[in-house]
């Protein structure tokens, strides 16, 4: 085997760095290609991608048309057919269809006993809701000035039995149990102020919400 000689080792060594420097050299040349790829992306392209984002976002910011345009027809219903009773009003809001129920109207000062006249109404809400499906939530609501009497001890179990009453009316009607959630808030979900006796009468109320048919 013939060796190899010093001279020649000295030769190899001195070549190496071509190598290095080829390596370096495609690195810049991949390098400098991606900038340039970078600097002409279509504009218009990036403009349709940004306006696309914009609008998907936007469909679930907003609520679904669909769904918006579905509640009109109920609402107007609701109204025409509860409008001229005292003490009952309704409203359309992001819980769904809302109708409320003034306690001062629909019942005795602390009892839980529905007057005859909002029973009535309530056999014509029946009526409505029936032909429209959806979940049910029946929300009892009091003031602040503590309950007196002896048979419910706090606001919390006034407001639940209102509650309660009013659906008893319902499903004596004929409406599906299953479709119904009933809750008593009591005193702590006003809707206006408890320092005044007009905002104290406004927070004495039941509601009655029929959701979306998307949010059962």
């Amino acid at each position: 085997m013939r060796k190899r000689n010093r001279r020649e080792e000295d030769h190899d060594h001195l070549d190496r760095w071509l190598i290095s420097y080829s390596d370096f050299l495609t690195l810049m040349f991949t390098f400098f290609a991606a900038l340039y790829a970078l600097s002409s992306v279509d504009k218009e392209k990036i403009g349709q991608f940004s306006t696309s984002l914009k609008q998907a976002f936007n469909v679930i910011e907003r609520p679904v048309a669909g769904v918006e345009d579905s509640k009109k027809p109920v609402l107007a219903e609701l109204r025409n057919s509860l409008a001229n009773i005292e003490g009952i009003s309704v409203k359309s809001d992001p819980r769904g269809l809302v109708v409320t129920l003034s306690n001062d109207t629909a019942f005795m000062s602390g009892s839980a006993d529905i007057k005859e006249k909002t029973s009535a109404a309530l056999d014509i809400l029946a009526v409505i809701l029936k032909k429209n499906p959806g979940r049910i939530v029946i929300e009892g609501h009091t003031d602040n000035v503590p309950v007196s009497g002896p048979k419910y001890t706090s606001n919390w179990e006034l407001s639940t039995a209102r509650a309660s009453s009013v659906l008893s009316v319902l499903i004596h009607q004929g409406l599906d149990p299953n479709r119904f959630i009933v809750a008593g808030y009591g005193e702590y979900r006003p809707i206006a102020t408890n320092a005044t006796e007009d905002g104290r009468a406004l927070n004495r109320r039941v509601e009655i919400v029929l959701a979306p048919v998307s949010l059962r």
